[in-house]
């Protein structure tokens, strides 16, 4: 397995690894806007163009990589932030081809387009007052959250888009007072793998950090339900805490088990612990849930820049007491864009001279930099997008069960996206959906739910092992026993060399033990004779 970094920059793009030195750029890739690139599956990546109404589609699939454009998408306008919602389930669907595409324009307006089938579902004009920043389907594409530089963030329910002729969003949020420039969702669960433990963190150019949770909207909100003014309070996120800083928030990258929140701005990275250590052992979560009857703002902290050999005037208990925080920093780089890696020990950072920065965050060391591999003189831009995917080797392309070849090189094109929005309100009214079925392969989870499933599938395991190694029995018997002459004449060979070395040893030894006696020899008749002098 390896960890793949996509990364596009004002003037190009590229993908390489974070384990090797693999770099392979993509051609005809120019990209102005941040969250324009988005991955779909393992096969595709979709990046939409800068100035123009199009969308390049790259195989980045394996073996299979391209550096070309494999597909271009036309589309009615252009668009600045691309979203997919997968499929719920990929039971006879192909898994390289999401459910939905989302697209958000310059003048904030959100379409919605069926990619297996390339129909227009839905727009959504005036989604926002000004440009949306990020499009995010989170909690499994049941909801979708927007941002945008009018300084609010919305929620919307997936079905609305899908089903409803005015999509109206279930929850928006003002608190911020510029633009919102990024968010993230936490992947943790709480009490018994519900959602009470879901939390949204907003950043924005007001220089603050917001934590909301998100439990009511996540269990009380019934599937295909209209907002009613009753509903207002009760779906609206509750506010936990706000984090202000010193500077605008670019980015925000939240460790996999919600134990730090890593803050990117133009003066450098920060690293804000979740969960705060204070002297005595005390540990204190900040983004705790508090009581309702406290305040409806929630839970305030001055976020303060930890200094080296400042220990003496920057104590953490006395801080925490008046509502500081302390937070170190990792790289003094003008963050854009910012990633962690699958165990959370290295972040990867894209800066705004469009170079990538793998930095260990135990030792805040840049382990390597990754420049875009260009002639052009200009300057590439800054780092507009930024993904992490693992990638796992690729076996020798034949499955198990019928030793046929893979057919992952058969690249399927996809459906032309669709200007005219599709009317769903015809009775009998059809549409084709593009789907290609995969052979059938072999099965390498069992289900461990059900043993005796297991247990036939460790079978079926071992009689392919055993099928194959009867059916090339006879091609390995033929070169062994090509193998076996050679071996043994260099095993002669090596052996005389090995008898010759040892009696030139022995020579030696011998020569060395007669003039060893000689000495002997003469020392004892010396002694002998000064013996008989002394007694005479």
């Amino acid at each position: 397995m390896n960890e793949q970094i996509i990364y596009t920059t004002n003037a190009t793009g590229a993908i390489a690894s974070i384990h090797s030195f693999e770099q392979s750029n993509l051609r005809q890739c120019n990209v102005d806007s941040l969250n324009s690139a988005v991955q779909v599956g393992d096969k595709y990546l979709f990046v939409a163009q800068a100035k123009k109404a199009l969308i390049n589609v790259y195989d980045i699939s394996g073996l299979q990589k391209r550096e070309s454009v494999e597909q271009r998408l036309p589309l009615p306008e252009i668009v600045s932030c691309l979203e997919v919602v997968p499929n719920s389930t990929d039971i006879g669907t192909n898994d390289n081809i999401p459910y939905l595409l989302l697209a958000s324009t310059p003048s904030g307006k959100v379409y919605v387009w069926e990619v297996s089938s390339g129909i227009l579902l839905s727009v959504k004009p005036m989604a926002h007052y000004q440009a949306i920043t990020k499009i995010k389907s989170i909690l499994g594409g049941k909801y979708i959250v927007t941002a945008g530089k009018d300084s609010r963030l919305m929620i919307w329910q997936t079905t609305d888009f899908v089903s409803s002729e005015e999509p109206r969003p279930v929850a928006i949020l003002h608190d911020h007072t510029l633009a919102v420039t990024d968010f993230v969702v936490s992947t943790t669960y709480g009490d018994y793998l519900s959602s009470s433990g879901t939390k949204l963190y907003t950043a924005s150019q007001d220089a603050t950090v917001r934590c909301y949770e998100l439990n009511t909207l996540a269990t009380q909100m019934p599937i295909g339900k209209k907002l009613d003014s009753n509903d207002a309070n009760l779906l609206q996120p509750k506010l936990l805490v706000t984090f202000t800083l010193p500077y605008a928030v670019a980015t925000l990258s939240l460790d996999q088990a919600d134990r730090a929140l890593y803050i990117g701005t133009s003066k450098g990275c920060f690293n804000l612990p979740l969960f705060y250590q204070l002297p005595g052992n005390r540990i204190v979560n900040l983004t705790q849930s508090i009581s309702e009857k406290l305040t409806s703002k929630g839970k305030v902290f001055s976020l303060t820049e930890l200094l080296p050999g400042q220990d003496e005037h920057q104590k953490p208990q006395d801080l925490f007491a008046i509502g500081q925080i302390l937070m170190n920093k990792i790289s003094d780089l003008d963050v854009k864009c910012s990633q962690l890696s699958l165990d959370g020990s290295q972040l990867v950072i894209g800066d705004a001279t469009g170079k990538i920065s793998i930095i260990e965050i135990f030792s805040k060391q840049i382990l390597r930099t990754i420049s875009p591999a260009t002639t052009q003189q200009d300057s590439v831009g800054s780092v507009t997008n930024l993904l992490i995917s693992t990638q796992y080797k690729e076996s020798s392309h034949i499955e198990l069960f019928n030793g046929s070849k893979s057919d992952s090189g058969k690249t399927q094109k996809l459906p032309a996206l669709q200007r005219a929005i599709f009317d769903n309100k015809k009775e009998g009214t059809l549409h084709d959906i593009w789907n290609q079925f995969k052979s059938p392969a072999f099965e390498t989870v069992a289900p461990l739910e059900d043993f005796e499933t297991y247990l036939d599938n460790m079978k079926n395991q071992e009689s392919v092992f055993l099928t194959e190694s009867n059916r090339d029995s006879n091609s390995i018997n033929t070169v062994t026993a090509n193998t076996e002459n050679n071996t043994n004449a260099s095993e002669n060979s090596s052996k005389d060399k090995e008898i010759q070395e040892l009696k030139n040893n022995v020579q030696s030894l011998t020569d060395a033990y007669k003039e060893l006696r000689e000495m002997h020899e003469k020392l004892l008749t010396e002694n002998e004779t000064q013996l008989q002098k002394d007694s005479t």
